[in-house]
């Protein structure tokens, strides 16, 4: 804004002495046009004077002529005697009286006239002289101001001097700024030129990295396949285990049944010991059972492991992928605003350099100014010396041209400030290239570590599917072996189950058979003895016989039960013996698909169970990448949060920069604007000045000399006499002799009418 306005402040000071050195020139021009119009009206009178001195010589002389030719007369006259002759004379002199009176009164007449003429041109002569004071008195002013701006201008062309090595010496030093610019551009190049080649190792690793993705995913998704059909596999073996685990249930209510009729029937030992073995065979079928359930546990377990573990690498897998996408991402994003970056600096340093070159260029027209200023500086010293009537024009030239000196001073103040502050702003963008540079470093080595990291981790997760491959291998070979122990045991549970089938359904005839032969029996003995005790006891035991009627109670509703239990399990078990051997025809027919399908189905398991680890261990792995993701996306989120600041500060930066930029142009601009008028106004000048020079060159020329000053003929040197005239040339002024100024031409001073004129001005005139 200061510069702004001091650069306005000395516009209008120019504007100013640009309308006073206009208004002095128009002044200068009119006094000289005065003076010249009073050169020509004293020439005019001059030579009216000179005429009218002639005229009276020569009526004076005629006066002679007159009264000697009067006088004749009278001599001629005396002898005459005669009146005739008298009065002859008397009237021819009348006549000549009067022609003699007239005569004298038009002389007279002429003679008031050159008098009136002769007074104004003394006034007029006067007015000269004091013009003439006047102009001297104004010429020893303007000498005496001509002497101090010359010695101003002489202080300031050796302070203009003194400032132009300054000048030279920061050119240098801007010289050498810019080759060590040019320099670190060098070196930068050929980091950017390293960085590219490391960019191109990265994106072959990368390349590398996708192709062995790209076979873990063909691989995982083999695995899916087989999986999945494992699962179809398992799901069907497990609805048919479900079957048989109902099958078993059922008879095992039907053993607990029987158990316990049998246990209400038996308290014989036969009764006890056919239970304990009926319970011990319970328990070993319950063992059995139980071993079985817990075997099937444990397949579950292993199966549910190994499809953690599969989803758990499933998950690892998703989220290396998801890294590589966001390291490929990240990498492009890089080299983009690498890319930026490069294209920011190569727009900088080029403006830098047209910046440069455009101060040289201002530099050297500021030089050729000044040298054409000292020139004209000593032309005008030059001139000085010979032409005092210029010295108010030089005057004017003079303060203009310091007036330009000192606008031109603090113009290269102001190109040296903006050269200073240019190298500032080369500074801080040599130190936020280097900043940028650390950071690309920074974030290359941080994606080398990570990728080292990704590369560990990824060997990680091959050794960890290798373990789990291995583990599925060791799973399949122990589902196997529990395969076949399974299909030995639900073999020998079959023929066990078939075998205590029939035993149990003769055992329970037989125990029907018995138990209502044995019911009748006891009926009958209880009644007897009842009866006989009744008889022998009845005043004895009262007590006992009550006890015995509320047994006997008790025991008819649970007889009546009995009864109608037996027959409902008699109808039961002859519609289930009916289902059984039905069911043992088709189970027969069944048990050969059964034995094939099982194995089938427990490889099926078997593969289910390592499908389960499998995607067990992808969860995990899966859950790690997806914590691993997170982690990475905070990290990237901040990341992008610190670059997003840093390219508001760069583009706050470039737009500031380009806001100077844009202001330095103005005013660069605006100073070329200024130069070109200034050169046109210098034109100008020059141009007013030559003409003004030849102007005085013919005033001083055409100065008129004075007849005593003057001896001798100013081109053939011959003395002047009383034969030998002098003659004024018209023109210029000089005296020549009557040959050498024998020509006459027309006088732009003069009217119309040729005058006496030299014959170099004759020469300049005609040609």
């Amino acid at each position: 804004m200061q510069q702004k306005q001091r650069a306005d402040y000395l516009e209008e000071e120019l504007q100013l002495l640009q309308k006073h050195l206009k208004a002095t020139q128009a002044k200068v021009i009119e006094q000289s046009q005065e003076i010249a119009n009073l050169k020509e009206t004293k020439d005019i009178y001059d030579v009216q004077l000179a005429n009218f001195t002639h005229e009276l010589l020569n009526t004076q002389a005629e006066l002679k002529q007159k009264d000697h030719q009067v006088a004749t007369l009278c001599d001629d006259l005396i002898p005459r005697s005669t009146n005739d002759d008298v009065d002859v004379l008397k009237r021819e002199l009348i006549t000549v009286q009067q022609r003699m009176d007239e005569i004298s009164l038009e002389k007279e007449q002429e003679v008031e006239k050159l008098r009136f003429a002769l007074i104004e041109n003394y006034q007029y002569t006067e007015k000269l002289n004091q013009l003439e004071n006047i102009f001297n008195q104004n010429l020893l002013i303007y000498d005496e101001m001509i002497n101090e701006n010359t010695s101003r201008i002489e202080i300031g062309i050796n302070e203009i001097k003194q400032f132009v090595k300054l000048t030279r010496e920061r050119k240098e030093k801007f010289q050498m700024a810019i080759k060590y610019m040019r320099n670190c551009l060098t070196e930068n190049q050929a980091q950017i030129e390293q960085l590219k080649q490391t960019n191109i190792q990265l994106n072959n690793d990368l390349e590398q990295r996708k192709e062995t993705n790209d076979k873990l995913i063909n691989d995982l998704q083999i695995e899916q396949k087989q999986t999945n059909s494992y699962r179809y596999q398992i799901e069907s073996q497990t609805n048919e285990i479900h079957e048989l685990e109902k099958t078993l249930n059922e008879l095992q209510n039907e053993k607990n049944q029987l158990i316990q009729t049998k246990i209400d029937t038996d308290e014989n030992d036969e009764r006890q010991n056919l239970f304990q073995q009926i319970t011990q065979e319970k328990n070993q079928y319950e063992q059995q059972t139980k071993e079985l359930r817990i075997q099937i546990k444990q397949i579950n377990n292993e199966r549910q492991k190994i499809q953690d573990e599969f989803d758990h690498i499933s998950k690892q897998y998703l989220q290396i992928t998801h890294e590589k996408n966001q390291l490929h991402t990240d990498q492009t994003r890089l080299n983009h605003e690498i890319d930026s970056l490069r294209k920011q600096l190569d727009d900088n340093n080029n403006d830098k350099e047209q910046k440069i070159n455009e101060l040289k260029h201002e530099l050297s027209t500021v030089r050729e100014q000044y040298m054409n200023i000292e020139t004209n500086f000593h032309k005008a010293n030059e001139h000085n010396d010979k032409q005092k009537q210029e010295i108010e024009q030089l005057k004017t030239d003079l303060i203009e041209q310091n007036n330009r000196f000192e606008h031109e001073k603090n113009e290269l103040k102001q190109t040296i400030n903006q050269h200073e502050q240019i190298n500032v702003q080369l500074n801080t963008i040599q130190n936020e290239k280097n900043n940028i540079e650390q950071q690309l470093q920074t974030t290359l080595s941080q994606l080398n570590i990570k990728l080292d990291q990704k590369d560990d981790y990824i060997k990680r997760l091959s050794t960890v599917i290798h373990r789990a491959y291995k583990i599925y291998q060791h799973l399949q070979q122990n589902i196997h072996t529990n395969q076949i122990n399974l299909l030995t045991i639900i073999e020998q549970a079959e023929q066990e189950s078939q075998s205590i089938r029939s035993k149990t359904l003769e055992q329970i005839r037989e125990e029907f058979a018995n138990y209502l032969t044995i019911v009748h029996t006891i009926i009958t003995d209880s009644k007897t003895k009842l009866e006989k005790q009744t008889e022998i006891d009845n005043l004895k035991h009262l007590e006992q016989k009550q006890q015995i009627e509320k047994q006997l109670n008790t025991i008819k509703p649970e007889y009546n039960k009995l009864m109608k239990e037996y027959h409902e399990q008699k109808q039961k078990f002859e519609i289930q013996l009916g289902e059984l051997n039905h069911n043992l025809l088709q189970k027969s027919l069944e048990c050969e698909l059964e034995s094939r399908t099982k194995k089938h189905e427990m490889q099926l398991s078997a593969l289910t169970e390592n499908l389960a680890t499998v995607r067990s261990e992808l969860r995990t792995t899966n859950e790690k990448l997806s914590n691993v993701d997170q982690i990475k996306s905070d990290k990237t989120e901040a990341r992008l949060v610190v670059s997003q600041d840093e390219r508001r500060v760069l583009l706050e930066r470039s737009l500031a920069s380009e806001s100077k930029n844009e202001k330095l142009l103005f005013e660069n601009n605006q100073l070329t604007k200024k130069n070109t008028d200034l050169e046109s106004a210098l034109q100008e000048i020059a141009r007013e000045y030559q003409v003004l020079q030849i102007q005085t060159n013919k005033l001083n020329q055409r100065r008129w000399l004075n007849d005593d000053d003057v001896y001798d003929c100013m081109k053939c040197k011959q003395t002047f006499s009383v034969t030998q005239r002098k003659h004024h040339c018209r023109n210029c002024g000089n005296i020549f002799c009557d040959n050498c100024s024998s020509k006459t031409a027309v006088v732009a001073a003069s009217s119309k009418k040729p005058q006496r004129v030299c014959d170099q001005c004759y020469k300049d005139l005609t040609s």
